[in-house]
């Protein structure tokens, strides 16, 4: 290693560890991912040389602070990438709306390849995304793999789903009033990308905001003190103008 940075070779070394891990896991979600993956040759194969370009570009930097970060927006981009599949099969979508969605996304591709191209990608990068958070919150002891990486994974899933029934469950009413909300998502996202990839400056407007709501609640408390003085019999009210 250098200035404390990690190897390519150990980067895919615990991320072999993880799939291992995630076989005999109680998490059945992670334990079937890696059954699919460890299924076949071909599977397998496929999977690690793709999970090792990913590692080629966290490894290539010189810098353990650099590397955390370089994981943490492959995470982020594995999110962006297995949010079609997740969507598909915990929406429950069948029939004319889930082919206008797969459609969309797979253009060149007959309906059935399309399915069967998007389920290999999910195990794909399904499988790449538990390695980097693994490798993240273990190797690099990054607390931002823990807690704000589920965040960010959950609001995306909602985001999505939002997505997907704005632009292909629509009505012939029109644009539902939930699309309004949109926006507001992705500003929400944008906003828990800056808090995972840059904790430092994130943390000081964090403070900032917490110090103005405390200096506006103190100013709230201080109006209802004086309210409840005035209010106490014997003590005068000043003459209404």
């Amino acid at each position: 290693m250098h200035g404390n940075s990690v190897s390519h070779a150990r980067l895919m070394r615990q991320s072999t560890d993880r799939v291992e891990l995630a076989l005999h896991s109680d998490n059945y979600g992670d334990q079937l991912v890696a059954k699919r993956i460890l299924e076949s040759s071909h599977t397998w194969q496929h999977w690690e040389s793709e999970h090792s370009g990913l590692m080629h570009t966290v490894a290539a930097n010189r810098i353990a602070r650099a590397q955390a970060l370089a994981l943490k927006r492959a995470a982020l981009r594995l999110i962006h990438r297995k949010a079609l599949f997740e969507y598909l099969r915990n929406q429950a979508v069948r029939g004319e709306a889930r082919a206008k969605i797969i459609r969309h996304f797979h253009p060149t591709y007959s309906y059935s390849h399309a399915i069967v191209v998007e389920h290999g990608i999910y195990l794909r990068k399904a499988c790449s995304f538990l390695c980097t958070t693994h490798v993240g919150g273990g190797l690099f002891n990054d607390a931002e793999f823990l807690d704000p990486m589920k965040r960010y994974e959950m609001l995306y899933a909602e985001y999505f789903d939002l997505y997907a029934r704005t632009h292909f469950m629509q009505s012939s009413e029109g644009a539902s009033p939930q699309s309004l909300l949109l926006p507001l998502l992705k500003l929400e996202l944008q906003e828990c990308r800056e808090a995972i990839t840059d904790p430092k400056r994130y943390l000081k407007r964090f403070n900032r905001e917490a110090e103005l709501r405390q200096s506006t609640d103190t100013q709230i408390i201080n109006t209802q003190e004086m309210l409840k003085l005035h209010a106490k019999p014997g003590i005068r009210r000043p003459a209404a103008a």
